[in-house]
């Protein structure tokens, strides 16, 4: 099993820049044994979400991705998962092409519907777009990407997007392109359109929920005529380590605020190997998580020291 850190929710830090946290985070990252990073993709924390109590600073994620880049050597980068109608996904294709050879091919991008109403209709980009309207424009999105990536000239008619022989150059490092994780639970869609045209899955829920989605993913697999081993198999998760026992106690009341109210996988580092064995028990291979008390750099450095080691 390999894991990736997400970076999730921004902090000041003791500079009061909260760039200056991240890279500190992703070096402490990079030189461990964790697989990847990765950002999420808003723009708009106001306080009163579930996790997100209060406001907070958001840094655009493909700008702050590619400053990763430029100062770490190892790790993979990754976006959990950018909201597909903030961007034409022609210039996601692009974006994603640049950071990775800035990374040397370390990137993966991940894409998904989108969720956050408030930011949207905030930044004045319109009325958001119901459920059904969102997954038939993530489709085409995955299209045009793949499309740009794959096809020189590219050209696309959609409902929503297209091109017109784009001749595109540079290509991305990796060959033929990044991974493409399209991250969500839809069981009807979108778990249908990682199937389709992804090449990695995020999921979420107990090994229980998460058995189930993947039992559906490989059935939606079989119904396109692609193996379903082709496809990385992980899911997200709020994680919560502390050293010991009383450890785990103090933490749990001090971050009770960033939990999310579906809960969060908390423990010793034995613990939490327990844990992940039962995920991978039901077929996941890889686990991205959040760590609301990231910024302090050491429960990012006994996860990897004590947890990877015992599941790699």
């Amino acid at each position: 099993m390999r894991f990736g850190l997400q970076v999730n929710p921004y902090f000041a830090g003791p500079t009061g820049n909260p760039w200056d946290a991240v890279k500190a985070a992703a070096q402490i990252a990079d030189a461990s044994t964790f697989d990847s990073l990765w950002l999420y993709d808003h723009l708009l924390y106001e306080g009163g979400y579930s996790g997100h109590p209060y406001p907070e600073p958001v840094l655009e994620c493909f700008t702050a991705l590619a400053a990763v880049a430029a100062v770490t050597q190892r790790i993979r980068l990754g976006q959990l998962v950018l909201g597909v109608p903030y961007r034409n996904p022609a210039l996601v294709a692009k974006m994603a092409t640049t950071l990775d050879q800035i990374s040397h091919g370390r990137t993966i991008l991940g894409l998904g519907a989108g969720w956050h109403k408030r930011e949207y209709e905030a930044y004045g980009w319109g009325a958001f777009e119901e459920v059904p309207v969102r997954m038939k424009r993530l489709e085409e999105a995955v299209q045009v990407i793949r499309t740009l990536w794959t096809e020189r000239p590219a050209s696309y008619e959609g409902k929503f997007y297209h091109l017109d022989d784009v001749k595109d150059l540079p290509a991305p490092v990796q060959k033929p392109h990044p991974p493409i994780m399209i991250g969500g639970s839809g069981e009807k869609v979108t778990l249908r359109l990682v199937a389709k045209y992804a090449q990695w899955c995020n999921i979420s829920g107990d090994p229980a929920t998460v058995r189930t989605r993947l039992e559906i993913l490989r059935e939606h697999c079989a119904k396109v005529g692609r193996p379903y081993e082709e496809i990385t198999r992980s899911n997200f998760a709020t994680v919560v380590i502390g050293k010991d026992d009383a450890d785990v106690a103090r933490k749990r009341d001090r971050l009770a605020d960033l939990i999310p109210t579906n809960g969060a996988l908390i423990g010793t580092p034995a613990q939490l190997i327990d844990t992940f064995r039962a995920y991978a028990d039901v077929g996941i291979q890889y686990s991205v998580f959040r760590m609301p008390d990231w910024i302090d750099g050491e429960p990012i450095r006994l996860f990897a020291d004590e947890v990877i080691p015992a599941l790699s």
